[in-house]
């Protein structure tokens, strides 16, 4: 009787992972799909809130045994940079405010997402939590670009055409994720992926166009070339051009015929050939000036400290270029100032340590979707981090969706390991 009971034991057990699968899934899906819109805080909140109170489940259950999730050097990197955050806070002249913006920015969307993403998806496959990081990217275009096109449609009732202002600038990092995990729809077979894949890039090259950052065309374009080297799909390239061509063209037609009168942004940015008073004396020579006078130290965590001491010292530096306060545009000179030399070291520490261990995923997995995750988490890397980090303050706390997948591929990759032998 015992042994008749057996099967349907195990078979109910199954079942009701499998729901509990789907669930831990859904719920790191969502948050991925919603992180990068705006309008939709409440709901953002309740996926992070969902996200917090499993993983706080698994916690209690499972204590000891999620510990080996983080004996690693991405996780004493992601603790090394929560203590100069700490000390940052500490040397801050408002402290206040520097806690304020750390607990959200820096402790919980940074620190406090990486490690709950691992924890919740710790009895995932490698092979899910790949296609969870890589095509959650993917759908979320689709919502970003109904909020993006709304508001176009918006402006152009307000007699604003497109590509004739900045307003969506804002979107780059969510435009560099997506596009760049949209590379691997390219590679997945039958005509209607390739259609879809089509559809989706002419939709985001669209929005990646207006926002109207050469720095974030660099961003993509970039890490985009590395993979298809890496990848070599020679006929992505040649598609590209085309459509480029045709754009160009077709954009040049337009402008001329309908919009004469209309000085089109996206025309003069992509003939500009200056920095737009990034470097000598504009906002990152400005930086530096500011970083110089207690390079060891820093100044205190949080954009407003940037900004007070920007105005504290306009009088005595009448060289620089903008009279009113702004940003570095630069992510080393931004935690520089903030932290300190033991800021920039805990920032390429945390960097270096995520392209590391992304480099050896891909280098160890076989050829399918670990492979191409590993892939897209070194190319969004590279360009956001490195290669728009060189002209724009980016925000760390976007790292935590890259840390969050890396440490648990990487612990799935090590637990497969130990079963196999």
């Amino acid at each position: 009787m015992s042994r008749s009971a057996a099967p349907g034991a195990s078979l109910s057990g199954s079942e009701a992972y499998g729901w509990l699968s789907l669930w831990n899934r859904g719920i790191v899906s969502l948050y991925f799909i919603l992180y990068f819109l705006d309008g939709v805080t409440r709901y953002k909140h309740l996926a992070a809130g969902l996200m917090y109170i499993t993983a706080l489940v698994y916690i209690c259950k499972y204590n000891k045994k999620l510990l080996a999730i983080f004996k690693n050097n991405l996780s004493l990197a992601l603790a090394v940079i929560t203590l100069v955050t700490i000390y940052s806070i500490f040397i801050s002249p408002d402290t206040h405010y520097s806690i304020k913006k750390a607990a959200n920015s820096i402790f919980e969307q940074l620190v406090l997402v990486s490690v709950v993403i691992p924890i919740i998806l710790h009895r995932e496959s490698q092979e899910r939590i790949a296609r969870l990081f890589i095509f959650s990217l993917i759908v979320a275009i689709l919502p970003i670009a109904v909020i993006d096109i709304k508001q176009y449609i918006t402006e152009y009732h307000n007699g604003i055409l497109p590509f004739t202002e900045y307003e969506h600038r804002y979107r780059s990092d969510a435009f560099i994720f997506m596009s760049l995990a949209l590379l691997n729809l390219w590679l997945a077979p039958g005509r209607l992926n390739k259609t879809i894949f089509v559809a989706l890039f002419f939709l985001t090259g669209f929005m990646i166009l207006g926002t109207l950052q050469r720095g974030t065309w660099l961003a993509i374009l970039v890490p985009a070339v590395v993979w298809v080297i890496v990848k070599r799909e020679w006929r992505l390239t040649l598609f590209v051009v085309a459509i480029t061509a045709v754009g160009a063209l077709s954009y040049y037609a337009v402008s001329q015929v309908y919009f004469p009168s209309h000085k089109l942004l996206l025309a003069h940015k992509l003939q500009q050939t200056d920095s737009s008073h990034r470097f000598g004396n504009g906002t990152q020579g400005a930086a530096f000036d500011q970083v110089m006078q207690n390079p060891i130290k820093g100044h205190g965590f949080g954009d407003d400290i940037y900004l007070r001491g920007y105005a504290s010292n306009l009088d005595t530096h009448p060289n620089w270029f903008f009279r009113e306060p702004i940003g570095p545009h630069n992510i080393t000179l931004d935690i520089w100032y903030s932290a300190g030399i033991a800021g920039v070291a805990a920032l390429w520490y945390l960097l270096i340590s995520l392209a590391q261990t992304a480099l050896k995923g891909y280098r160890k997995s076989s050829d399918g979707i670990v492979k191409q995750a590993w892939l897209t988490i070194l190319i969004i890397l590279l360009g956001d981090f490195v290669v728009r980090g060189l002209f724009e303050t980016v925000s760390l706390k976007n790292a935590a969706l890259l840390i969050g997948i890396a440490l648990i591929l990487k612990f799935s990759a090590e637990k497969g390991a130990v079963k196999s032998a």
